[in-house]
């Protein structure tokens, strides 16, 4: 088959946008870590209480499709 399919994943654009990925996840470590510290056990579970009610929605939305 002659098609020609390249990959680009080692442009420039990739190392930034995968360095702004990492940059995201740990800001949310960071500020989970901060919840911990202020909240304790509370601030541990928190986000397993906030991704209740989001998970629930895309369970429905993917029911619906």
């Amino acid at each position: 088959m002659g098609m020609n399919m390249t990959d680009d994943h080692g442009g420039k654009n990739s190392f930034w946008a995968e360095a702004g990925i990492w940059a995201v996840v740990l800001a949310l470590i960071g500020l989970w870590a901060l919840s911990i510290l202020k909240w304790g056990v509370l601030g541990l579970y928190m986000p397993a209480v906030i991704a209740v009610p989001i998970c629930l929605l895309i369970l429905v939305w993917i029911s619906r499709g």
